[in-house]
């Protein structure tokens, strides 16, 4: 443990550090309250052993002061005091004190005093490295509630409120906004033709695209739902939407992934539809509409194609 000694005594202070040495831990010393809050702050403490009657701040005043500052993070505190009345007791106590010792110090007592401690100190290491298992546990519930398992895109949700905070964005400050919705052509008959595990690796693949397209870690990649994707590109007007969704749909060409049943082409392509807000629409409904029409209209004229609205 790492043990601070605060008493305005240095004799006393030593006599505690050689006997708290001797069972292995690591010692550091303050010889008043405003040195120990300052140690405290600045360093990791696992036990105080404070003295109650000190010149500036008591051992209590200490004691409320460091309590307050840590908050929840407790680690015992051990009173040395030569008052052994009930109400002297109570108020260490009730400052935030975990135990007692009477002065002059009797090493046996402090020793048994310090392996109870120990007891405690192990079991709040172990009460952290629960805490540290539970936020990264918490972390990874998280990231599955956003993002869809198989392709690791921003699933529909995460889509929903980034389109959400990007639209109130752009109104706000006026800026463009554009919306790609993309769906892949004729991916019944693909997995029809091929299966669902095949199917899976298309998906994956088409995912990997996205990824390679999008740059910027403002522009938002989804898998909107079964073989539909959607791309959301912050800041970026019709031109700089109509080049990257080429880019996209041509990037998925060059994969040549294989697709017999295509209506369109020998291998697996996507229709595109785009639309970019420049304050036409007063919410994103309104948008993500716009971006489903230029959608069926890319598969109304014959699919593997870029339709803006």
């Amino acid at each position: 443990m790492k043990v601070l000694i605060v008493d305005d005594s240095k004799a006393l202070r030593m006599v505690a550090a050689e006997c708290i040495k001797t069972m292995g831990h690591e010692i550091s010393q303050a010889e008043n309250g405003q040195q120990a809050i300052e140690y405290v702050f600045e360093n990791d403490v696992d036990l105080v052993i404070m003295d109650v009657e000190m010149p500036g701040k008591s051992g209590f005043e200490t004691t409320m002061k460091i309590r307050a500052m840590e908050g929840h993070d407790w680690f015992p505190i051990v009173f040395i005091t030569a008052k052994i009345d009930d109400d002297s007791f109570a108020k260490g106590i009730l400052a935030g004190g975990d135990a007692y010792l009477h002065k002059p110090i009797n090493q046996l007592r402090l020793q048994w005093t310090i392996t109870a401690m120990e007891r405690i100190y192990s079991m709040r290491q172990k009460l952290q490295v629960t805490q540290k298992d539970l936020l990264v546990a918490n972390e990874e519930l998280k990231r599955l509630s956003l993002y869809d398992q198989l392709t690791g895109l921003a699933n529909r949700r995460n889509f929903d409120e980034t389109l959400h905070s990007q639209f109130m964005l752009a109104k706000r400050k006026k800026l463009p906004l554009t919306l790609l919705m993309c769906d892949i052509d004729y991916f019944k008959l693909y997995n029809d033709l091929y299966g669902h595990q095949k199917g899976d690796n298309c998906l994956a693949k088409i995912a990997k695209t996205f990824e390679s397209i999008t740059n910027r870690p403002t522009d938002k990649a989804c898998r909107y739902g079964g073989e539909e994707f959607a791309l959301i590109l912050s800041e970026t007007d019709l031109q700089g939407g109509l080049c990257i969704a080429e880019k996209l749909r041509q990037a998925v060409v060059d994969q040549d992934i294989q697709h017999q049943d295509s209506k369109v082409a020998s291998c697996v392509t996507l229709s595109l539809g785009l639309v970019t807000y420049t304050g036409q629409f007063k919410e994103e409904t309104k948008l993500l509409k716009a971006a489903d029409d230029a959608l069926y209209r890319a598969k109304e004229n014959g699919r593997n194609r870029v339709e803006s609205c």
